[in-house]
């Protein structure tokens, strides 16, 4: 069984996902305050005498619930036993009817055996992380004029540490999504039947013989009206497809299909935008041009800037071959082709140090993030 420490990974994917880049320096002293880190009694005193300390008047203490925005992709939870298995069983194959054939002083065989193909795949890499937290409630309500100020603050020390898992399984679902696109890029300039990624630009140009300056590039499409209502109509076409019997959309190992309940389509926040303020907003039927049922995704990877948006740079865990794509605008899948299942999640404290009088909590956490080729799954990009 493969056991892969991951906070590492954890650490990187969130700090890319925070977009945690230096800024240009904006000059607002003496305009905004910005509040003082230590309060020094040689400057944070009253102005009169310029002796007595200021008082804190009031504490807030500031923090939000996060919610992670991958958490459809959580399929559920389980506590017991440690591989997700997933049993699929093939179609048959039609036969020639014997009972129209018959020969005379012949039999028919009514006992041959025909055994079901069945297929079985184990999901087995766990992915275990762990965030640790110090308290020390003597020290602390040396900064707190009452119980409950103190406890509003641990309440938000062990918050942020909830938002710290929901952040992290967050990503953790951007990096599934983006492992199964580097798994259904081909390798190298190895050519594959299986039309997983749908060059949205391209195709257009084709479809309309643009050629040469005419043609549309990536950039150029995005104000473009005919295109995104094009966009739409492909997307929303593929959609369609998926509700089809077929082995188009997968790696072609199975014959499957996609109920529009079990799609998941995630669409890059810019591109949507676009949809809405190039076509939408005057469009007599906007219906017609408007995506549905759909969830929007900010980034991919990072967004450290508006250019790395729209890319992937991973190895994918297939092969270790480094992917890198750009451009892309939407994912749709099978609920069933890619995702997590918290598996195990145990916070456990320590009593009280008697001689640093401190105590920690630790959050152990397992995940088992899963791809499954077999099922359906497109993206859509502006190459």
């Amino acid at each position: 069984m493969n056991t892969t420490q991951i906070y590492a990974l954890i650490n990187e994917v969130n700090s890319q996902a925070f977009g945690e880049t230096a800024l240009a320096v904006a000059d607002a002293q003496g305009l905004v305050s910005l509040g003082s880190t230590v309060l020094n009694s040689t400057s944070n005193t009253e102005a009169f005498l310029n002796t007595l300390v200021q008082r804190i008047g009031r504490t807030i203490v500031s923090f939000r619930a996060y919610r992670n925005k991958f958490a459809d992709m959580v399929r559920n939870d389980f506590e017991w036993g440690a591989i997700l298995q997933k049993i699929r069983v093939h179609m048959p194959e039609a036969q020639s009817d014997p009972a129209y054939a018959l020969t005379d002083g012949q039999s028919v065989d009514p006992w041959t055996v025909y055994k079901p193909e069945v297929e079985q795949k184990l999901f087995v890499t766990r992915t275990p992380y762990m965030f640790a937290v110090s308290i020390a409630r003597d020290q602390l309500k040396e900064a707190f004029t009452g119980g409950s100020a103190m406890g509003a603050f641990i309440s938000a020390i062990f918050g942020q540490v909830r938002n710290a898992l929901e952040v992290s399984l967050e990503n953790l679902g951007r990096l599934a999504i983006n492992n199964m696109i580097a798994e259904t890029t081909p390798a190298g300039a190895t050519p594959t039947t299986i039309n997983h990624e749908i060059t949205l630009v391209s195709d257009y140009n084709t479809e309309r013989n643009l050629t040469g300056t005419d043609a549309l590039t990536a950039s150029t499409a995005l104000n473009n009206p005919d295109f995104l209502r094009y966009a739409v109509a492909r997307i929303k076409s593929v959609s369609d497809y998926f509700t089809d019997m077929g082995a188009l959309y997968n790696d072609g190992s199975i014959e499957t299909f996609t109920p529009r309940e079990n799609q998941r389509l995630k669409i890059l926040s810019d591109f949507e935008r676009r949809l809405e303020t190039v076509v939408q907003y005057s469009a007599f039927n906007e219906e017609m041009v408007r995506l549905d049922a759909f969830d929007m995704v900010n980034f991919w990877q990072g967004q450290n800037s508006t250019d790395s948006r729209d890319a992937i740079n991973i190895t994918r865990a297939s092969d270790g071959e480094t992917v890198t794509k750009s451009n892309i605008v939407a994912v749709l899948f099978d609920v069933e082709a890619l995702g997590m299942y918290r598996r195990d999640e145990d916070v456990l404290t320590t009593p009280v140090n008697a001689k640093g009088l401190y105590y920690n909590t630790f959050y152990h956490l397992k995940q088992l993030w899963f791809n499954d080729l077999s099922e359906n799954f497109v993206y859509f990009t502006l190459n």
